[in-house]
């Protein structure tokens, strides 16, 4: 989908303002997807509305709370399946507030869930190594 490619590209780039100029064009791709089909891919629109929402502080426009609505949506809608979901939570909500009790918890039931789901254990694999990374880097953030 042309929305999530966009919106990793954003990610990787979130320092270069001209990548967070784009964040209104990806959120309108990804609420038009959601408006559709909020179920589509189990939420993983949702997943990425979150991550544009916490992009950025309150004090620089991002609405972290409403990132956090979506994040939690995504897993509920995964049916708590896609541990990408709670890495990407940690990382960009639970760091952007400082919220080290959040982040350790969603880090560590990444961790020991199991990654084998359909159409999402490369993925999850992946984000259980992630959440590993974030952890231990947490004792240096928080």
């Amino acid at each position: 989908m042309l929305a999530t490619s966009w919106a990793g590209r954003i990610q990787s780039h979130s320092s270069d303002w001209s990548a967070i100029a784009d964040i209104p064009r990806v959120q309108a791709l990804l609420e038009r997807v959601v408006a559709l089909d909020p179920k589509y891919r189990d939420g993983e629109p949702y997943m990425y509305l979150g991550v544009m929402l916490t992009l950025r502080p309150a004090s620089l426009g991002g609405k972290p709370e409403e990132g956090k609505a979506d994040f939690e949506k995504a897993l509920a809608l995964s049916g708590g399946k896609n541990q990408m979901v709670r890495v990407l939570y940690a990382k960009q909500y639970a760091r952007l507030v400082f919220d080290r009790e959040l982040h350790d918890r969603l880090l560590n039931e990444a961790i020991a869930a199991d990654p084998h789901a359909p159409g999402l254990t490369l993925i999850n694999v992946i984000a259980q190594q992630q959440a590993k990374q974030l952890l231990e880097s947490g004792k240096d953030f928080f």
